[in-house]
């Protein structure tokens, strides 16, 4: 379907974003899981998590424990 289609054109679109910055992709998806359903309306809060963003480039870089972060633990968002 059409829908489907733009979906998975968003979806690639993201991953690869987030290789050409240089990100761990599973935890990039992960962070934006976190933190996108709180901060949706915010557009600081989603300038802060674009790919590369200081906030993003610190988490999502290199080996990362994905269970270090948790919803009850995550960092705020520096906006």
């Amino acid at each position: 379907s059409a829908a489907g289609a733009e979906a998975s054109a968003l979806v690639y679109s993201i991953i690869e974003t987030a290789k050409a910055n240089k990100l761990n992709v599973f935890q990039y998806l992960y962070v934006l899981l976190l933190y996108m359903p709180e901060h949706k309306d915010d557009p600081n809060a989603v300038k802060t998590l674009l790919p590369w963003s200081d906030f993003i480039k610190e988490r999502c870089t290199g080996l990362i424990d994905v269970e270090a972060i948790t919803p009850e633990n995550k960092p705020q968002l520096p906006i």
